[in-house]
């Protein structure tokens, strides 16, 4: 009889309370030793924290000069374009309720491709980089940055599935090349450093409803080239983050 009381005893007292903050684990002991039983109830509590994430995200879209620029100057619109390989770590601020904050950075290595219209190539003479036309039809000339950003985001993450991201980034220059292919003939690149700044920095935003992919805009308001030695312009990039 006393077991069968015992058993019961632990039916009904055995319970776990579990949130998303915390849990709490009930542990009963039961001494049976004497003819009158009794019952220890130990409650330990633990916390479970929300982890760190990573994410590797591939950027895919289009970029071009943000200033007025000459003609020559001229990008065509869907050959120019942005491509980045991101490692993100997605670090939780606020997660305890229905919208959620967290702070996204992490290295990704980037490209620019400035890609020129008509028989304008890029050149760098006498310490000055500029646009000249080329004698023979070009069937393509371009620009190609490489550069090692760290971007640095706030995440704010919705009950209903959107998420919005901004933030700031910096790089610096690991290539810079153009590229110039006649029409018939082979590509011809050259190594420089075309005047380009080794550091750059920029502005980004980032928006996403439930899915994997999300839509990015970047700006960089100072001129990607050193003062007075290239254009004065900005540049921007828009896509889409996979």
């Amino acid at each position: 009889m006393n077991t069968l009381k015992h058993l019961l005893t632990t039916a009904m007292i055995a319970a776990t309370t579990a949130s998303f903050a915390q849990s709490t684990t009930v542990t009963i002991t039961t001494d049976s030793t004497s003819s009158t039983s009794s019952t220890q109830i130990t409650r330990t509590r633990s916390r479970h924290y929300a982890r760190v994430t990573s994410d590797f995200g591939i950027y895919i879209g289009l970029n071009n000069f943000g200033s007025s620029l000459p003609a020559n100057y001229e990008l065509s619109p869907i050959g120019s374009r942005f491509v980045a390989l991101s490692w993100q770590k997605r670090i939780p601020i606020a997660v305890n309720g229905s919208t959620k904050l967290r702070l996204i950075t992490g290295p990704e290595v980037a490209w620019n491709n400035f890609m020129f219209v008509d028989r304008n190539m890029f050149v760098a003479q006498n310490g000055q980089v500029g646009v000249e036309a080329a004698s023979v039809d070009l069937h393509r000339s371009k620009l190609v940055t490489t550069q090692l950003n760290l971007p640095v985001m706030l995440n704010l993450s919705l009950r209903s599935g959107f998420s919005w991201s901004l933030g700031a980034y910096a790089g610096m220059r690991l290539d810079s090349y153009t590229k110039v292919k006649p029409e018939g003939g082979a590509a011809v690149r050259n190594h420089n450093s075309y005047n380009l700044n080794p550091i750059r920095w920029g502005l980004t935003t980032e928006l996403g409803f439930r899915g994997d992919a999300k839509l990015f805009f970047r700006y960089e308001p100072n001129s990607p080239f050193r003062s007075g030695q290239g254009p004065d312009t900005s540049v921007w990039a828009v896509g889409i983050k996979l």
